[in-house]
Formats: structure tokens, C-alpha cells, sequence
């Protein structure tokens, strides 16, 4: 019978030890943060990821979204060969850097300084004189605009223009001023022959106002021409009918084909995992696409420490895979005839305005010269896209298209064109109703004019936007 027990406990004990540590492995991770059971460090980087990692060669197409207002503005706008006289500009913005967007879930928070002091006002010096100015208008014009005429927060609010936004639409409009104002064949705007227009959100607000100041830094604020536009397209419902039925159901389309194409990645599934897994929320409370790059970038461009939970960070891979799936959708999308379609009826409206100003000017109508109209990513997206040199990369931040109307006098008569400028490149040649009529760069001002009374009605089998909108499919 020892023998026998003996026996059995050297059995049996080795068995006791395994089932111990199985336990004890089991407690272990039970015990743990759920987040942190499966998900082990994807990089190199260590975890925070700190803005040391922001700035190698491989996050430049990252970065550029940004769009640092301490790096110089450059473009090809006002540089024209001789013979070209400049009659009147149109610019199309996007608002500058911004606190990131409304979200329910706490975990997609970020506290950001919208007050301008400190580090800005010593590498900014102008930004002194902007505030002095602001404040001594402001103090003027409470009660003629809906917002302050600039941002003053110590602390954001929800998608709030920051200092550094307010900065990179001051650069643009000092550097148009240069280009344009400063040279002796065009007289600077006066109060009377400006326009201005703004959505109805006090980031596209403020960045009109930095950009006037930066443009015109002596001008009379209290003579302000400004309207407010109720949609993101500057589609005056006066004239027209901006949510019509047809451009719903081809939003609609879009939407689907959209997530359809998007989701069906693995990357995206990929992303989807990791976030939910660092944040710990669940499928559907996942932001979208745009909604990560969204709150990534607003750590990115203020060189904040990426977020992290626990011993798990966000790192710049998930950053980098997050802006090229964006930007491979886009292009994907881009080239679906739904898509050409809802953009042209979104932006027809502005484009009819636009060409109509340039012709009243030149009948004697009107005097304006210069046009702002300060809106949103998906504004300039949505333009671009219209006149066909959108190459599917997001809109940065303060991304400028620029419209100038040019006459040259020959021995027979004055001669009209225009040109199109996206971010200062000169995409003239790109536009769908300019392709291979384009002379020193210039577009005839009645293909510009043709396109937006009839030819951009043809995919339709219509003869107006009125005609384009309710027709069914």
C-alpha cells in the first residue's frame, strides 16, 4: 500500500503544479485591463508616442495636412507673364487648424489653449498687432456679427479655431496681399469692392476675419460686406434649391458605396480592432475614417503625445495606415460617375455666382474685385472635385482655390480668361472645360462661362440646374 501511495502522489503532484499555474495564469489576465490582454506594440516606437516621431521623412504626407503656419506660403497666384491684367480674384478657403470635432465618447477629448498668448506671440511677432486690432474693432462691431472677431478661449471649444489656425490664414492673406496689392497693375480693394461670405460656424468666421486682416491689415472692419451662408456649398436658398431630390439620393449612393468600399478592407478592419481595443468602446462607436485621422491630427499639429491607455499608444503606423486608406478611398471614389455628379450639383450654385460676378464686373454691373468665402474641407473638397483636378488627397487645413479673371488687349480687342490655383499650384489646365485650350496657362473666360450654364447640365440630359435637380433617374 506505500509503494502504492508513493506511486500515485508521484502521479499526481506534477499534475497539482500545472493546474496551479494554469490558475495562476488565468487570474493574471483576468485581473488585467481587457485592452491590454491581446494587443502587444506594433512598432519601434516606444509607448507614449512623443512629437519626436512626427517629424521623419515618413510622416511628411501626414504632416502636410497641418500645414504649419511657421513654414512659408508659396504659389504661382499673381505670378503671370506681361500683357495680363488682373480684374478680379475669387477665393475659396478652408478654415485653419481647429479643436477636434463634437464627440459623445470622453476617450475622443483633447484639451487645446485656443487664447492667443504665449509661444505664438513670440515666434508670430504679427500676431500682436492682430489682436490689438482685433480688440479695438471688436470692441466697436459687437453687436454686427454673430461671433467675436476672434478666438479668446483659454480653453477650445468644440472644433474652435485655434491660434495656430488663426496664424495660417493671416500668412494667406498677407502672401495674396504681396502677390496682388503689392504690385503696381492692380489697385488694393476697398471696402466697397469686397465681398465676404461664411458658413455659419465660428472657425470659417474667425479664419475670414484673420485672412482679411492678413490681405487688407488697415481695413475698416465696421464696412464689412459679410453674409452668412446656411449650408457648406455657399448654395444661396434664395436662389436655388440646395438640398434638391435628386442630389439626396446620389448623396445617398455615395454613402453606401463609400462604406461598402472602405469597410471590405482588411486594413480598415485592422484599424477598427486597434482602436476599439485602445479606447475600449465598441463597433459602433468607432469613429470614422475621417473622425480618427480627425482626433490623431489634432496631436499631431499641436505636438501633443499620442494617446495611450495603459502600456497600449497609439502610434504613428495607425496614423499612417488611417490617412492612406482615407486617401486610396477617395481616389476610388473619385472616379464613380454618382460622385462626379453630386459634386457638380453641390458646387453648380457657387460656380453659377462666381462666373456671373466676373461678367457683371465686366459689363460695368458691379465693382467687385475680390470674393472670400470661407468654409470647410468638404467645400474645397467638393469644388475641386467639380472642376476636376481633386487628386483625392483630404483638404489640409487653410487649403486655398483661388480664381482669377485676367483681360489682355490685343491689336483687335480685350481678351478674357481665368485661371484656377489650388493651394498656389496653377491646375488651369486640369479643369474638364479647359483641357487643351489653355494658352500661357490662362483658360478663355467663356469656357468657364459655357461650362456652368449648359455643358455642366449634359450628364444630366438637362439644360439647367433647376431641370438637373428634379429630374429622376
Amino acid at each position: 500500500m506505500k509503494s502504492i501511495t508513493r506511486i500515485h502522489w508521484k502521479l499526481v503532484l506534477p499534475l497539482v503544479l500545472l493546474a496551479g499555474t494554469v490558475i495562476l495564469v488565468f487570474f493574471s489576465l483576468w485581473t488585467k485591463d481587457p485592452g491590454m490582454i491581446s494587443v502587444p506594440h506594433r512598432s519601434n516606437e516606444s509607448c507614449p508616442v512623443t512629437p519626436d516621431h512626427y517629424h521623419g521623412d515618413d510622416m511628411k504626407f501626414v504632416t502636410s495636412y497641418c500645414n504649419s503656419p511657421f513654414q512659408p506660403v508659396t504659389g504661382e497666384e499673381g505670378n503671370v507673364p506681361p500683357g495680363y491684367k488682373l480684374m478680379s480674384v475669387h477665393v475659396v478657403i478652408r478654415h485653419g487648424d481647429r479643436a477636434p470635432m463634437p464627440n459623445k465618447n470622453p476617450a475622443f477629448k483633447l484639451n487645446l489653449n485656443c487664447k492667443i498668448t504665449g509661444e505664438i506671440l513670440n515666434k508670430a511677432p504679427v500676431m500682436r498687432d492682430y489682436v490689438a486690432t482685433m480688440k479695438q474693432n471688436g470692441a466697436k462691431l459687437q453687436s454686427k456679427f454673430q461671433f467675436g472677431l476672434f478666438p479668446d478661449n483659454v480653453n477650445c471649444q468644440t472644433a474652435q479655431l485655434t491660434s495656430l489656425g488663426t496664424l495660417q490664414h493671416i500668412n494667406n492673406g498677407a502672401f495674396l496681399k504681396q502677390r496682388y496689392n503689392d504690385k503696381s497693375t492692380w489697385t488694393p480693394p476697398d471696402a466697397g469692392e469686397i465681398l465676404v461670405f461664411s458658413t455659419a460656424r465660428s472657425r470659417t468666421f474667425h479664419s475670414a476675419m484673420a485672412f482679411l486682416y492678413g490681405y487688407l491689415p488697415k481695413f475698416d472692419f465696421s464696412a464689412l460686406k459679410l453674409k452668412t451662408e446656411p449650408n457648406d456649398m455657399f448654395c444661396s436658398t434664395e436662389q436655388f434649391e440646395c438640398l434638391c431630390p435628386r442630389m439626396l439620393r446620389l448623396r445617398a449612393a455615395i454613402v453606401r458605396k463609400y462604406k461598402a468600399v472602405v469597410d471590405a478592407t482588411k486594413l480598415k478592419q485592422d484599424i477598427d480592432r486597434q482602436i476599439g481595443e485602445l479606447f475600449h468602446v465598441g463597433q459602433t462607436e468607432i469613429l470614422p475614417l475621417k473622425g480618427i485621422m480627425d482626433f490623431a491630427m489634432a496631436h499631431i499639429c499641436h505636438n501633443k503625445t499620442l494617446p495611450r491607455n495603459g502600456e497600449i499608444c497609439m502610434d504613428t503606423k495607425l496614423v499612417k495606415d488611417t490617412v492612406n486608406l482615407l486617401h486610396e478611398s477617395e481616389k476610388t471614389i473619385l472616379h464613380m460617375a454618382d460622385y462626379q455628379k453630386l459634386s457638380r450639383l453641390q458646387m453648380l450654385p457657387l460656380l453659377i455666382k462666381i462666373a456671373g460676378r466676373m461678367q457683371e464686373l465686366l459689363a460695368g454691373l458691379n465693382k467687385v474685385k475680390f470674393v472670400l468665402y470661407s468654409g470647410h474641407d468638404t467645400t474645397v473638397r467638393a469644388l475641386a472635385t467639380a472642376l476636376g483636378f481633386f487628386d483625392g488627397v483630404w483638404p489640409p487645413y487653410a487649403s486655398r482655390i483661388v480664381f482669377e479673371l485676367y483681360s489682355k488687349t490685343t491689336n483687335e480687342a480685350s481678351l478674357f480668361y481665368v485661371r484656377f490655383l489650388y493651394n498656389g499650384k496653377n491646375v488651369t489646365h486640369y479643369a474638364t472645360f479647359c483641357m487643351g485650350y489653355t494658352v500661357d496657362g490662362f483658360c478663355p473666360l467663356s469656357h468657364f462661362v459655357q461650362f456652368v450654364q449648359s455643358d455642366a447640365f449634359t450628364d444630366f440630359k438637362a439644360t439647367s440646374y433647376h431641370e438637373a435637380c428634379k429630374t429622376s433617374f
